[in-house]
């Protein structure tokens, strides 16, 4: 049975994010004086505690057409499915997408959004529902998985995410590890939730694990120093890597990600803060949101599978998941390339890559097709 949703008499917030982050309420000075040596085995089971009962927390959405229009938009592709698929010929740009349009993969992304009120996000602006306590409430998306289960091609009907469809989400808190960081000795915390997506006729539609980390909170006050910009590869040297593979290039300017940001209602200073993200974060600039480049690697796979000829209903491709992890980040106005190799396509897992310019591995991920 899901959890009733409750307000907080103090705040009007809902109960079930008052539960989440029981620091809501404090200011920056006390989070400032929490102690740094704060035993993170403590905080996770202290975190786990409020899961102990396997709560499940339930929303519902309408899959608007125009959000999913924009949303496409935003990732510059004017097609929602480059096929024959009926709805797919309508130009984003002039016309909204037709009630039962399939969504493409992950791009449920834009629906079931964070909903909450500004002085309940986190100091680096990002949704506390799912804090552990302090120190460690500096979130970053590390990787996770996702699965389609309705969507075997050589199934009769396929259960899939569609426009116009209402739509109910499905959260509940699948772990919480307390980890170092090998590099630097740091200590944090790896959270990993899962979340079902089910059409209205109650089928599993998506499945999605998202592995988060939390570290300690940053002092605005210290300003840390910025990465370093590495030397970028020659054209030989790119021309090189490129051998044996399929290659897509990008370059995401700041209004990319902002639309991104907004579209997605994910207020983390360090995608659109350039003095937050290069003066408090230590990063060089802002920084490309770790599930766009999960977007651009399924694109990357559904785009050369329709090339290579493989079968599906009606032109439409799904895999049947994506298991993901973010190694460096992806910064603004910086080439950077998704790669993959040519027989890929042809084969049941697909190895595909997120490389920037300089020859950093910045996301890898397997995709299993059907």
């Amino acid at each position: 049975m899901a959890t009733p949703i409750r307000f907080c008499p103090r705040c009007t917030r809902l109960t079930i994010i008052t539960d989440f982050r029981i620091s809501n309420h404090r200011s920056f000075s006390s989070s400032a004086r929490a102690s740094r040596s704060a035993d993170p085995k403590v905080i996770a089971e202290a975190f786990l505690s409020k899961f102990s009962k396997g709560q499940t927390f339930v929303r519902k959405q309408l899959l608007d057409a125009n959000q999913l229009r924009l949303f496409s938009l935003t990732l510059n592709r004017a097609h929602l499915w480059p096929s024959s698929v009926s709805s797919s010929t309508e130009i984003l740009e002039e016309s909204e997408p037709v009630a039962g349009t399939p969504l493409p993969p992950y791009y449920h992304l834009a629906y079931l959004t964070p909903a909450q009120l500004p002085g309940t996000l986190g100091l680096d602006g990002t949704d506390a529902s799912f804090n552990p306590d302090e120190p460690f409430t500096r979130r970053m998306w590390a990787g996770g998985s996702s699965h389609w289960p309705g969507a075997d091609p050589s199934a009769t009907t396929q259960s899939l995410l569609r426009v116009g469809d209402t739509v109910t989400e499905v959260t509940k808190v699948l772990s919480c590890e307390p980890k170092v960081i090998g590099k630097t000795g740091e200590d944090m915390l790896v959270v990993r939730v899962e979340k079902e997506f089910r059409n209205s006729k109650d089928e599993l539609c998506v499945l999605d694990r998202r592995n988060w980390v939390f570290r300690t909170a940053l002092d605005p006050s210290k300003p840390a120093p910025i990465v370093p910009k590495p030397a970028e590869l020659s054209q030989a040297q790119l021309d090189e890597a490129a051998k044996g593979k399929l290659v897509q290039e990008y370059n995401r300017s700041e209004a990319t990600l902002f639309r991104m940001s907004a579209l997605t209602f994910n207020a983390h200073r360090i995608h659109y803060d350039k003095p937050w993200a290069t003066e408090v974060e230590g990063h060089r600039n802002v920084v490309v949101h770790g599930p766009l480049n999960l977007i651009a690697m399924l694109d990357f796979w559904r785009d050369n599978t329709k090339q290579a000829g493989k079968s599906s209903q009606d032109g439409v491709y799904y895999p049947k998941e994506i298991e993901y992890r973010a190694t460096s980040p992806v910064y603004a106005r910086e080439l950077y390339r998704v790669m993959m190799d040519q027989d890929a396509v042809n084969q049941t897992k697909a190895e595909i890559k997120v490389v920037s310019n300089d020859g950093t591995t910045c996301m890898k991920g397997t995709v299993t097709g059907w």
